[in-house]
């Protein structure tokens, strides 16, 4: 699957590491999240998984990238935190990172469960 960076349109947050604010580089990234999605369905991309993240373990963190679902599907790199990116993401069929998409979201669902049952 084609990869890309974010368009000039929706570039990604600064951090300001003198002023380092946690809540608001939090905010930062899911206000980015949002406008990347409402970006892409404008440009058309409305398939069903249009704006979902798909995410690979890399060393400590994450690779990141938003789906753009449409006739010619692919990614959006986001360079959150250390901006990890994968080497092989390029080459794993549309099909297949729905199937990731789907898993991490239902294994993230299964989590939450949990911890509310624990909290009551």
């Amino acid at each position: 699957m084609k990869v890309y960076s974010c368009p000039d349109e929706c570039k990604e947050p600064v951090v300001n590491y003198n002023n380092f604010d946690y809540n608001k580089y939090v905010e930062d990234e899911n206000n980015h999240t949002r406008r990347l999605k409402e970006w892409l369905i404008k440009e058309g991309f409305t398939g069903k998984y249009t704006g979902e993240i798909y995410r690979e373990s890399i060393a400590d963190g994450y690779a990141l990238y938003m789906m753009a679902d449409g006739p010619k599907s692919f990614l959006i790199h986001l360079k959150y935190g250390d901006g990890y990116s994968s080497r092989n993401v390029q080459f794993i069929p549309k099909k297949e990172i729905i199937k990731r998409i789907n898993a991490d979201k239902k294994f993230s669902e299964m989590f939450n469960e949990t911890r509310k049952a624990q909290t009551i």
